[in-house]
């Protein structure tokens, strides 16, 4: 195992959070570290250095952490360079959310103070193309170009506050944000798969849903995608990057736009 410079570790669905995620590490040349796909392999080891500063981006889910973050951090075993408990220099966060945020960072912290016995020193909060397809329309395509800039301008002020070690708390939502986290920020975020379905005349059986599904709860059947056990995150990348636009959640995203952050390829 080599070790490596300052950490931002990332968790994203839809790409919105890697492109934030990305912005802040080239200003700061931290090593991204993509959560999603470490934990899809069961891999919960970081490689960090004593005193290097640390970061967490992700996005809000229902007014709190996606469940597959909290997971990861209470399984996560940082690796250190002298074998010692990890006592980070700067630790940060970073919330990307569609709507409005709420306590989702003080969530967050509650977790990774109870686990390592540090706190963020800094948090920011950066609003992105809201695609919570059960929830609303996602945007057309002018609105979402608009809103994907504002979100990458919004993430070259935060990369740049981190790049100077500034020491500011934005990430304190909103009254109502705040308000609904109360309900939602619980500690088993256990979310059904009922609803998820394939229109099987459209899937091609390409994979891409198994293959980019973070939890492992999608495998393939008879050649069409099945969702199974209590392990999604409903990150809803499925619906989203499936390239023929064959996925459903009930009734009610018939008909509704899909959404990518054009950081990823189609398919990707």
């Amino acid at each position: 195992m080599s070790w490596e410079s300052s950490l931002l570790i990332y968790f994203s669905g839809t790409g919105n959070t890697k492109m934030a995620a990305e912005v802040v590490a080239e200003a700061t040349a931290d090593e991204l570290v993509d959560l999603g796909a470490k934990y899809k392999v069961g891999d919960f080891d970081l490689a960090v250095k004593q005193g290097d500063a640390l970061g967490i981006a992700f996005p809000v889910y229902r007014w709190s952490t996606p469940r597959i973050v909290d997971e990861f951090f209470r399984k996560a075993r940082f690796v250190t360079d002298d074998g010692n408990p990890y006592k980070p220099g700067y630790v940060y966060a970073i919330d990307i959310y569609g709507y409005f945020p709420g306590s989702e960072i003080a969530f967050l912290e509650s977790i990774i103070s109870k686990r390592f016995g540090f706190a963020f020193d800094v948090t920011f909060e950066i609003p992105s193309v809201a695609n919570c397809i059960y929830v609303s329309n996602p945007p057309n395509p002018t609105k979402q170009a608009e809103e994907n800039a504002r979100e990458e301008a919004a993430a070259r002020r935060v990369a740049n506050q981190i790049a100077n070690r500034e020491l500011v708390r934005e990430g304190r939502g909103t009254p109502l944000g705040r308000l609904l986290s109360k309900m939602t920020g619980t500690q088993s975020k256990l979310r059904s798969t009922k609803q998820f379905h394939v229109e099987t005349d459209k899937c091609t059986s390409c994979g891409t849903c198994m293959r980019i599904c973070p939890t492992n709860t999608i495998s393939m059947h008879g050649g069409h995608p099945l969702w199974t056990g209590d392990n999604c995150t409903e990150c809803l990348a499925c619906i989203h990057r499936c390239p023929e636009g064959a996925m459903e959640y009930g009734f009610i995203s018939k008909g509704r736009r899909r959404y990518v952050n054009p950081i990823l390829k189609e398919g990707s």
